[in-house]
Formats: structure tokens, sequence, C-alpha cells
């Protein structure tokens, strides 16, 4: 449409002859048209069951680390990133299924026979080939019924893919036939190593045990082996131990007798010991430290690099680290060189990856700890704060819904929901988690645990799963924004996201309909005679 300027239209005179024109033209136009007697708003009928899906996520915990000559694969909670070892650029990563899906990674080899292998925490274990080490291929996947066990780790010790964790320890090649199942503890079996005159020998909590009989050698909470080049400059075979306790760990050097060489004590966690190079490091809760390690197995020159959330750590070249953990990822430069100074990170991805603490205010959730603090529009963007994160929100433990009350246990190990009407429920989560707290959305109650979250309805008489999230956790909040059905998550380990109760794409599409309302009601019992479902009147 032109708009003309009319001088005699001053003042903002209108002209009543073309006023009554349009009038006339606009009642034409609705004559032509006409108008159906018979018009109501439409209604959608959605009978389609509801699934839970993350709609957005930020973050996690990249806790273990492979180098593979110029390639740095990087577990980053489900995923592999493929790291150029040069800059720290991302050059790919994998992903088997959407966030939420799979569970976090908690072991990665690179075994002998040129293969990456990847433990799913408590799941599977996939192969995947390395023919291009810059794109890795899924290539086998042994699930944990397949395996006979609860995988956690990996190790690769006398000839032998080993998957030990939770009820025992396979052999890759030999899946189902469980060993040290039957010992008096239930079993949390580490690494193993090859032992000197005893077979091959794994860690059970802080003990070291025979894979072949059982029998007790030593102590450590975790086993790795030295390469071949030192145990040849100390004349004998030797192994990086941690032992861990209540308020200190222990880190350092056995002989082939699993008696100690050399060992430190210090009052904080490690995470992680290894001998790169010709250096022993261990990766401690607020720092890395490392040693020279002498021709007597002694632990000498220590050096202290302070850094907060480190997990883990690999040798991308001389002088040069691979460091990740709940911090991000970066590249360490040990001494100084052609390449810079002495002591600097480079190449810092950051990311959210250790929640203690979260708040909000309906729109926005504010989560951190003293790595850094977060600010998270929910749906949307994540950004470092530099907002104080003085309060916490404690997670919600009892909740009323329409149809009923949901409650977390005393012990925090199980879920009692109790409904108007119909049979109570009783619910725990996976591998003895713990729950922390509880939510409501959408008439439907979501619970946030160590395995990540499950959501309940009620529908057909009783209460139902509606579908979960896995990640790793625990997932100690969760809020509802102050509009919509969506539920924002916050895992102290496993990232910030929202997610959401959503009709499954793959149901029947006869399941929705837009009737009249006065259609309604019989439009929905034909639907559910025709879908199967129960009627209406019957719940």
């Amino acid at each position: 449409m032109t708009v003309t300027h009319d001088p005699d239209a001053r003042h903002h005179r209108t002209r009543p002859a073309a006023t009554g024109m349009v009038i006339a033209t606009c009642l034409a136009m609705l004559a032509q048209t006409g108008c159906d007697e018979g018009y109501a708003a439409r209604q959608t009928i959605d009978l389609r069951p509801r699934i839970v899906e993350v709609q957005d996520h930020h973050g996690g915990t990249r806790r273990i680390t492979v180098v593979n000559g110029e390639q740095w694969y990087q577990s980053f909670g489900p995923a592999i990133e493929i790291i150029d070892a040069e800059d720290g650029l991302r050059i790919s990563a994998i992903d088997l299924g959407p966030f939420g899906t799979v569970p976090p990674i908690s072991d990665m080899l690179l075994a002998g026979d040129g293969d990456l292998y990847v433990v799913y925490a408590n799941d599977r274990v996939v192969r995947f080939d390395l023919s291009n080490p810059r794109r890795p291929t899924e290539a086998r996947t042994w699930t944990r019924a397949d395996l006979g066990v609860r995988p956690i780790h990996l190790s690769d010790a006398a000839d032998a893919i080993w998957v030990s964790g939770r009820e025992g320890l396979v052999r890759l090649d030999e899946p189902g036939v469980v060993r040290l199942a039957n010992l008096a503890d239930p079993p949390f079996l580490g690494h193993v190593i090859d032992g000197t005159g005893t077979g091959p020998v794994v860690t059970n909590r802080r003990q070291i045990i025979s894979v072949d009989d059982g029998r007790y050698l030593g102590a450590a909470s975790d086993l790795r082996p030295v390469p071949q080049a030192i145990a040849a400059r100390l004349g004998r075979e030797a192994s990086v131990f941690v032992l861990r306790g209540a308020k200190a760990s222990t880190v350092g050097l056995m002989g082939p007798d699993f008696r100690q060489l050399d060992s430190e004590t210090f009052g904080e966690t490690v995470w992680t010991a290894r001998v790169l190079g010709d250096r022993l490091w261990a990766v401690c809760e607020d720092e890395l430290i490392t040693w020279r390690i002498d021709d007597e197995g002694r632990m000498v020159e220590p050096q202290f690099i302070p850094v907060k959330g480190a997990r883990d750590i690999g040798l991308l070249r001389p002088n040069y680290y691979a460091v990740a953990g709940t911090f991000g990822r970066a590249i360490y430069r040990f001494k100084a060189d052609g390449g810079g100074a002495a002591d600097e990170f480079l190449a810092v991805e950051r990311s959210p990856g250790r929640m203690v603490q979260a708040i909000t205010d309906g729109r926005r959730v504010l989560a951190g700890s003293e790595e850094g603090n977060w600010l998270y529009r929910i749906g949307g963007r994540m950004e470092l704060s530099e907002k104080d994160l003085e309060s916490n929100t404690a997670g919600s433990r009892r909740v009323t819904l329409s149809w009923g009350e949901a409650e977390i246990g005393a012990d925090r190990g199980s879920l009692s929901i109790t409904p108007l009407a119909g049979p109570d429920f009783r619910w725990t989560p996976p591998n003895e988690g713990r729950i922390y707290t509880l939510e409501t959305a959408d008439d439907r109650v979501w619970v946030g645990h160590d395995q990540g979250v499950d959501v309940f309805e009620f529908r057909d008489d009783a209460v139902r799963s509606t579908g979960s999230i896995v990640m790793e956790g625990p997932v100690a909040w969760l809020f509802r924004p102050r509009v919509g059905n969506e539920v924002a998550f916050v895992s102290a380990f496993g990232g910030i996201g929202t997610a959401e109760a959503v009709p499954d794409p793959n149901a029947d599409p006869d399941l929705v309909q837009r009737v009249r309302p006065e259609e309604a009601a019989d439009a929905e019992e034909s639907m559910r005679q025709a879908g199967g479902l129960p009627q209406s009147s019957e719940r």
C-alpha cells in the first residue's frame, strides 16, 4: 500500500465520503467470505505417551585422557572429544546418542591392538576402530549382560583386555566368565596389572589381590604399570600406586613384591597417578604434583602446580601435557622453551563441571564452586559469572501433586509415592544410588539422584514411569521455571540444562486429533478404543 500526502487533509481531518466507502467495502468483503454460523474453536486431543527429553545441556566432567600420537582423546561426560595434540583445537566428537540416553564414560584404554576401548559406566564397553585416528568408528559393543559385571575400569595386562568394576572381573575375550565375584565383601575392582610370579593382580577397594585366587598381596586403591623404559633403568618391575583414606591419600612406587620403593602422603584426594616420560605425576584436588624418578626408584625434586578441578593428565609431546577435569581442559607447558615461559596453561577450554551450590530466580540459575560460578539463562546461554554464590537451595524431599504425594526416604535410598487412588509405589535408584531432590511439572514428579533424573506420572490407575535421563550425578537441584513445563537440572558433575516430558514422536499419529469442543468426549473415547487404550470412564 502506498501512502501519499494530501494537502487538503490538514489537522488530521477525515473525509466522510471516503470513510463510508471503506466501511462499505469491508462489509462487502465480509459478505463474500461469509460467516460460518457453526464455527467454534478447535481443541487438540493428544493421547500419545510422553517421554523425557533433554532440551538443552551445558558442561560436564572430563575424566579420562588418552593420547594417541597427534590426537588427544578426551572423555567429556558421555562424549569423546578428538582434539589436535598440537594446538588443543577440537577436531570432532563422538556421541553414541543424544545427551541423557548414554551413561558417562568412566574409563578409556588405548590397547596394544591399536584400538580404543571405552567404558560407559555400569552399562557397556565399546571398541572403536582407529584406522582413521582423527575419526574413530564404533566397531563392537559388549553390554553389561554380555559381560556379566557392571563395568567401570579397563586394563591391558597378561595378554588380555580386562573389564572390572562392581560384581567382578572379566576378560574381554571371555565375556560372561566372571572372576572374583564371590569375595567376602561385594567386590569393587580397579585396574589390573601384570604381577611378577603372581600372575595378574587387581585392586579391590584398598587391597591388592591375585586375579587367580583372590589372595591378599598388599595395600593400594589403584595400580598403574610403570613404562618398560623406567623399569629397565630401575633394574626391576615396578608400579605406581595410590592408597586413599578417609582423610589422606598416599602416592608412590612399588616393587615387584608390592612393597613401597618410595611414597608421599597428602591430606587431600589423589584422583590418579601415572608415570609420563621420566616423571611421576599425581593429580590432586587442588594441584598437580610431579617428581623425577631416580635410579633407585625414589621420588625426588617435587614440584607443585596449582590447578583446581584436574582429574587426569597425559603426555602430548616432550614438555607439553594434556590436563582435563571439572574445570575444562588445557595444554600445560612444564618448562620454558622456544614456545614460551615455564608453568603455563595454553588452549584453555572452560566449562561448568563441578557444582556444589545452586540458586534460581525462575529465569536464571547461578551454580558453581570454588572453581568458578556459572550463570545459566534457563533454556539458553551459559557463561562464567563474577556474581558471588553465598547461598544455596536445599532440594525438596516431599512434593504434592493433584493425584498424590511423593517423598524421599530417610536414608535417601528410596522414593515412596502415595496416590489418592490405586496402589502405593516404591522406587530405588540404579546402582545403589541416593536420591537428592524432587520437583513437579505438568503434574509429574521429577526425581534427581546419583545417576541422573527419573520422572513419574499417574496413568491408567497406577504410578508409572514417564522416562529418565542418564548422566553423571548427583543431580542435586531441579528447578521449575516461572513459565512452561520444562525443568532445569543441575548436576554436581554432569552439567546444567533443561528437560521436558514431551509426546513420543514415534507414537501412532492417530492419537492426535483436533476436534470441536462438543465432539471432544466422543472423539477421545473413539481414539482410545482404536489405540487400545483404557477408556476414560475406567480411569
